[in-house]
């Protein structure tokens, strides 16, 4: 009797702590960490600034270090700052864990700074009290009373859990389930990987060029916090009839761990022009790689907007919104053929559910949609793909801007609004200057003297349109731009230029 009231107490407290952890998140931005890193044998420590910290995905500090159990020596290998710190709400960075598992230690905190110090302060076990002998009536009543608050508490927690699993969204956020490893990633996951170098860092994780076998591939790096990022993107690539030449051509995910760390890798094809963003910083384009580009970005944009119903060989493909799409998340092969990549924040619409819960304003700020930026969303399927055009809109804006077919002069590259608003925009920023003044970037004069350039300037204004519902769909911007494309330049100006006066470069230069 006795066992089963202490049974009984702990699994109450039990409730009471998960309950006490699952408290919403403090939201923070611009906050300062200490960073400790080591590698190839230097250690470096410095500050790092938590830059670009998203209003539902708030910023905190955390500290890895392990204790050695002879000298109890503490080692630090590991300091920094991440983004969506659910479970660490404390202002001081605390291990509380009873046992150090494999003598390391972890602590995480929100505020600037405050992991400079780090503790490890396990919680005391209370040994069970001992128990008067009291009569059997008592006994019998003391029991009932904590084995009825034991149930209620246990039915309540039951019926949550039941009622937020039974809460499908139309357009379900991928599960948080972690998959099975070793079926997702047969055929790679005995072989090694040689990872040769960084290529890109961003906001949930590290890109490097690797060698798989006589394979150049891409590996992207998740930490622990991201972990759910890293479940999302598989899940997205593993979906029917993704296979699809602008889309990122997916390989493989491993889980890897060591004493220090977990890191989750997502393996995909290498693009050997790297990011769109970052091509565009060392090139120009002419207009026959403006028209590849163009195309095979909005090619693979509808293909991802698209649902297909499922066939014989097939399951159905779902209509899936990106939910931020820019120029950096646009990946260019040898060819210049474009494909979409980075699904950590992507959406999947299923048919025939109902409406669910989202946070709807995410993304990068410079390439957020009006209504994202005042927080009205209609959240249906059709919205979440307008936002996607209205970035599509903005990405065509930089392809044009460092476009040499007009004969002008070409500026260097800038992102949409970086000449209007800098570098780093704030949230507020962007709401007064594209709701409330309607601003968009700059449409320079010798582009609207071009007659294919013009066209697709009048592309971009219908995709990045205030009203969502007058947008054009990602079906008819790639339509139009497979129109632009198709004939010579010498040509389309003919057709489109009943004057015959052109300047003398324009009108030799030809797809």
């Amino acid at each position: 009797m006795r066992r089963l009231m202490h049974f009984l107490f702990y699994f109450s407290l039990l409730i009471v702590i998960k309950g006490s952890l699952s408290r919403a998140r403090l939201a923070e931005s611009s906050v300062k960490c200490v960073s400790y890193q080591c590698k190839d044998g230097e250690c470096k420590e410095g500050i790092d600034v938590c830059e670009e910290a998203e209003p539902d995905r708030p910023v905190g500090c955390f500290v890895v270090w392990t204790t050695n159990n002879v000298t109890n020596e503490v080692n630090v290998t590991l300091k920094g700052c991440f983004t969506n710190p659910t479970e660490c709400n404390n202002t001081e960075c605390i291990d509380t864990t009873t046992y150090a598992k494999k003598n390391l230690n972890y602590c995480c905190c929100r505020g600037s700074m405050c992991n400079r110090e780090h503790k490890w302060i396990p919680e005391a076990t209370k040994a069970p009290e001992m128990m008067h002998t009291v009569d059997h009536a008592s006994s019998f009543w003391l029991i009932f009373i904590i084995g009825v608050g034991s149930s209620l508490v246990a039915m309540v927690a039951i019926t949550v859990v039941y009622v937020t699993h039974k809460k499908q969204a139309m357009f379900n956020e991928i599960p948080t389930v972690e998959p099975d490893i070793s079926n997702s990633s047969t055929n790679i996951s005995h072989r090694p990987i040689d990872l040769k170098d960084i290529k890109a860092r961003g906001r949930f994780g590290v890109v490097w060029r690797a060698q798989l076998g006589n394979q150049e591939v891409a590996v992207k790096i998740f930490p622990m916090q991201e972990r759910q990022s890293w479940i999302t993107e598989q899940d997205i690539f593993k979906l029917p009839r993704m296979n699809h030449p602008n889309i990122l051509e997916f390989i493989g995910c491993e889980k890897r761990s060591d004493i220090a760390s977990t890191d989750f890798w997502l393996i995909t094809a290498y693009c050997e022009n790297g990011s769109l963003c970052d091509f565009l910083k060392a090139h120009t384009v002419s207009w026959t790689e403006l028209c590849k580009i163009a195309t095979t970005m909005a090619r693979g944009l509808t293909h991802l907007h698209e649902e297909i119903q499922s066939s014989r060989t097939d399951g159905l493909k779902p209509s899936i919104a990106h939910r931020d799409f820019k120029s950096k998340n646009v990946l260019l092969k040898a060819d210049l053929t474009a494909c979409i990549a980075d699904f950590g924040l992507a959406l999947v619409f299923t048919p025939g559910k109902s409406c669910g819960d989202t946070h709807g304003q995410v993304g990068t700020r410079r390439y957020m949609a009006p209504e994202v930026l005042e927080g009205a969303i209609n959240f249906t399927r059709d919205a979440f793909l307008r936002i996607d055009v209205y970035a599509c809109g903005l990405v065509l804006w930089e392809l044009v801007s460092r476009c040499t077919v007009h004969g002008g002069p070409v500026d260097e590259y800038r992102l949409p609004f970086e000449a209007e608003l800098g570098p780093h925009p704030t949230l507020e920023e962007m709401q007064d200057n594209v709701v409330t003044k309607k601003l968009r970037p700059r449409i320079f004069d010798p582009w609207r003297h071009h007659p294919g350039l013009v066209a697709i300037c009048e592309t971009m204004e219908d995709c990045w349109d205030h009203d969502a519902e007058a947008r054009l769909s990602s079906s008819c911007v790639l339509e139009r731009l497979s129109q632009y494309a198709r004939f010579p330049t010498r040509q389309y100006f003919v057709a489109t230029n009943t004057t015959n006066e052109l300047p003398a470069k324009l009108a030799t230069e030809s797809l």
